[in-house]
């Protein structure tokens, strides 16, 4: 195109203008105009330009005249620009300035021509607008991403999916991007609802649409959601949804487990007619629930608000002082509330019974006094019955007090005669099992001498089992009250039945050669060889039915027969019987036999001696393997006792005899602390057979002068010795400074009564073996303290548990979000600093101590202190009657708490400021409107 047709389109444009307003008001236009106003022609080149573009470009219009459009663009926008001439229309791009810089301009271009007739306007604000328009969608959309609850939005003409957060996706996992993929996974119970929040949604002004429903996860669990769906709107067109669905399936079960709570305490109280009660200490203002507000004669159908004042006018005068001096005696320190009361009403007056307790600020200051009104009026008039039957039976007043010291007197005599025979038993167990000790441990150490000839080892082996039998007899009248209540312990072993046997008539075989008695067995060949059972008291039922049938037959054959009577699923039943040609039992007579302390007549003691305490005792032992016993027989022809067993088979089972030793532990330097000469000697062969080194103390001043002189590596320590008992001695040993007041102790005592046994604990001991013991039992004993290394303190039961159990805390941490952790940490650190002060010296102060260690036991295991909850827990059970009989008892539970509280306060903040250091969720997340 050549400068003759530029001239004439130029000439065209501006004529244009001039026919549209006129030659002068055209050229004022464009004047006036902010727009730069450019012709361009079928080549895209400027053939005018107004004046604007001074302003614009910093180009006079002139200069404009014969450039391309292209050769003012930015590079990157010439492709645009050449799109905007060959079609029309607007575009946002960037014009070269004079200056050199780049400016950003909107061009729209008419659709008529050439000559084109563009606008070309300033627009350097829109990229920066439209630039904080992405980075605000950037950053609405991150914030959805991060949210807990399911957010999507969907279209609403297609229901598609257009956007889901990943909290959506990793809900339902995968799932179609339409509509009915999500109804499907709505609960159908619940689907109607859902769809009619929808509705609601589109139907308010401004609003959106709610519901709860139930919505299936990847798994195919359904749970609890809050939904919202907040309706899209362009120039009132609805365009999709945005809609969110918080999970509240925690939320919904806690309500309604609180609601059943609520219940079921509502009903409590309907069934005792209790109401509630609520006196507010600032306000001096009683709120009655409905109830109470019965009882105390206002309407049974809403609450009553009235002044503490005009409560007390209600009662009766003579009540007002006394429930006010309660409510004082609360409020000074008691804590509880409790005062019975009479409340003036039209129709006479009703008797209520108020129970509660006081709430204190963290400060300490009194709060409030909550509890309940219970109706005690039927109580009261009962109680005013019994007074007047009391004084209509004055004159049986001497008699029923006389009664009445009788039976005190009775019950304090029985009281003094079962303390006695605690004291008998206590004594008699240590002054028979004292030389019972020797008689074992000498027959054990003659059994297994060099040299000894086979008769003589055999009778050794037979005092030896004897002496056993007579330690299990001991043992069974120590624990006779266990046996009789069938709680006796029962060992399941493998056992040779055969020998069991042969061994019982060994030993009984003595007693019937003085007598020329022929003692014979027979032992069915089907009976297995071995089965499972406690032979040890099999072997006591036995012997005692054995030594019965010898003791009672003053001629002719004690018979023992062993009889297999078939198998099931229990195991072998086999049938036991000790036949004898004695005096017999008349039939009549036969019923006592088996009654404790009873026998059939006074001449049987007289002749034959014995307690008739072992055939109850073989009976209650019977009946707790499951089986029965009885008696055939006639007087003068003999009798047959009999009982029957079901056990298993051992076949395939390891036998005792067949169990490896106990090895011996490393040698060590053992103090023995025994002052009767004949255990010492024994308990040394024991000791230095087995390669230890020994040191002998025959007293407590002894053992605590040699262990402060000396290292031992254990201490064997009697209990009941002249002078210093082995008791005091121990708690001075602990008391020693360093290594020396660490040592191991171990009781070795007659004394075995668990009372005792936890005496010797609690001063200090750290085990304990009982006399008589074996060669084996003390082996062990020794092995599983020398064994062990106490170069780290390493003591065995002493072990200080960790203050922390951190696989606990981790659960805490896995199941409850870091913000209800740390509060519940923080809670707890405010429990537990300063906390449990006082040194419990007074009863009042100690039940505040126990009150106070109550609320830390579940507080501390919830979280992991496990130490600290059972040291809190062993505080709060430290009763009166404990301190009665151990004044320091209280002290050192308070000490060893105390001690814990202060750790945990370390701890706690520890674990705070680890939580605090850690990342966490941006506050706000998780809110809803």
């Amino acid at each position: 195109m050549g400068r003759d047709s530029v001239s004439r389109e130029a000439r065209g444009w501006r004529a244009v203008f001039a026919r549209l307003f006129g030659r002068g008001a055209a050229g004022r236009l464009l004047a006036g105009c902010p727009d730069l106003l450019a012709g361009i022609d079928g080549a895209g080149r400027l053939v005018s330009a107004s004046p604007a573009s001074r302003a614009l470009t910093g180009r006079p219009p002139e200069t404009l005249k014969g450039l391309t459009l292209a050769e003012l663009v930015h590079p990157e926008d010439r492709a645009g620009v050449a799109a905007l001439l060959a079609g029309g229309g607007a575009l946002v791009h960037r014009l070269s300035h004079a200056d050199g810089r780049w400016i950003w301009v909107e061009t729209r271009l008419s659709a008529q021509g050439p000559p084109y007739v563009a606008a070309i306007r300033d627009a350097a604000s829109r990229p920066d607008t439209e630039a904080s328009l992405r980075a605000s969608r950037a950053h609405y959309r991150a914030l959805a991403d991060t949210l807990p609850q399911l957010v999507w939005m969907e279209r609403t003409d297609t229901g598609d999916t257009v956007y889901a957060n990943p909290a959506f996706e990793r809900y339902f996992g995968a799932i179609g991007p339409g509509r009915a993929a999500r109804q499907d996974r709505y609960h159908p119970d619940d689907r109607p609802r859902i769809d009619a929040a929808l509705a609601q949604g589109a139907l308010a002004e401004g609003g959106s649409g709610e519901a709860q429903g139930r919505l299936r996860d990847r798994d195919g669990a359904y749970r609890w959601h809050q939904l919202s769906f907040q309706p899209l709107r362009k120039d009132d067109a609805l365009l999709g949804w945005l809609g969110s669905a918080l999970d509240i399936d925690e939320i919904l079960a806690a309500r309604k487990a609180l609601e059943e709570t609520g219940d079921l305490l509502r009903l409590a109280q309907d069934a005792a007619g209790a109401g509630l009660f609520d006196l507010d200490l600032v306000t001096r203002e009683v709120t009655l629930a409905p109830e109470s507000a019965r009882l105390h004669g206002f309407p049974g159908d809403r609450l009553a608000v009235i002044g503490l004042g005009a409560w007390l006018r209600r009662l009766v005068p003579q009540d007002r002082k006394p429930a006010l001096a309660a409510l004082r005696g609360a409020i000074a320190g008691g804590g509880t509330f409790d005062a019975a009361f009479r409340v003036q009403q039209p129709g006479g007056q009703r008797w209520i019974q108020a129970i509660g307790r006081l709430c204190r600020d963290r400060d300490g200051r009194a709060l409030r006094v909550t509890g309940l009104n219970l109706d005690i009026s039927a109580r009261k008039d009962a109680e005013a019955g019994l007074v007047a039957a009391k004084a209509a039976a004055e004159a049986a007043k001497a008699a029923a007090e006389a009664a009445k010291a009788a039976a005190e007197a009775a019950k304090a005599a029985a009281e003094r005669a079962n303390a006695a025979k605690t004291d008998f038993l206590s004594a008699m167990s240590h002054e028979i099992r004292t030389p019972l000790n020797a008689v074992i441990g000498f027959t054990g150490l003659l059994a297994q001498a060099d040299g000894l000839e086979p008769e003589l080892r055999r009778y050794a082996g037979l005092a030896r089992t004897s002496a056993g039998g007579l330690l299990t007899l001991v043992n069974d009248i120590l624990d006779f009250s266990s046996v009789e209540a069938g709680a006796v312990s029962l060992r399941r072993e493998p056992f040779a039945i055969e020998a069991l046997a042969e061994s019982c008539l060994g030993v009984v075989g003595a007693a019937a050669a003085e007598k020329t008695l022929a003692v014979t067995s027979a032992i069915d060949a089907s009976l297995p060889r071995h089965l499972v059972g406690d032979e040890a008291r099999l072997r006591q039922i036995l012997l005692n039915l054995l030594n019965n049938a010898v003791k009672f037959t003053p001629r002719g054959t004690v018979a023992l027969s062993l009889r297999h009577e078939g198998s099931g699923p229990a195991g072998e039943r086999i049938r036991l019987s000790v036949v004898d040609t004695g005096i017999g039992i008349a039939p009549d007579k036969q019923d006592r036999l088996f009654e404790r302390f009873l026998q059939v007549d006074s001449s049987i003691r007289r002749d034959y001696g014995g307690t008739g305490l072992g055939l109850a005792i073989s009976r209650r032992l019977v009946e707790a393997m499951g089986g029965e016993i009885g008696v055939i027989s006639q007087a003068g022809r003999g009798a047959t006792f009999w009982f029957t067993l079901t056990l298993p088979r051992a076949e395939d089972q390891a036998l005792p005899e067949a169990r490896a030793a106990v090895a011996p532990g490393r040698p060590g330097r053992i103090l023995l602390v025994e002052d009767i000469e004949v255990n010492r000697e024994l308990a040394c062969l024991m000791l230095r057979k087995a390669g230890h080194s020994v040191d002998v103390a025959t007293d407590g001043f002894q053992a605590v002068r040699a262990v402060e002189a000396g290292v031992y590596d254990l201490v064997l320590m009697d209990v009941q010795m002249p002078g210093l008992d082995g008791t005091m001695a121990t708690r001075l040993i602990r008391c020693l400074p360093g290594a020396a007041g660490r040592v191991p102790v171990i009781a070795m005592t007659a004394n075995v009564l668990p009372d005792q046994v936890q005496s010797f604990r609690d001063a200090g001991m750290d085990d304990h073996l009982g006399k008589p013991f074996t060669p084996a039992e003390l082996t062990a004993r020794l092995a599983r303290w020398l064994d062990r290394d106490l170069s780290h303190g390493d003591l065995p039961e002493e072990d200080e548990p960790a203050l922390l159990d951190q696989a606990l805390y981790d659960g805490v941490r896995a199941y409850l979000p870091p913000e209800a952790v740390r509060r519940l940490l923080g809670h707890l650190a405010e429990q537990v600093t300063g906390a449990l002060t006082g040194e419990g010296t007074e009863a009042a102060e100690r039940t505040r101590l126990r009150f106070e260690a109550h609320g830390l036991v579940s507080a501390a295991g919830m979280l992991g202190f496990a130490s600290l909850s059972r040291a809190c827990a062993e505080l709060e059970s430290c009763s009166e009657d404990e301190v009665a009989r151990d004044r320091t008892a209280f002290g050192m539970a308070l000490a060893r708490a105390r001690a814990r509280c202060t750790a945990a306060a370390l701890e706690t903040r520890r674990l705070i400021a680890g939580l605090e250091a850690a990342p966490t969720i941006a506050a706000g997340l998780g809110r809803t409107a």
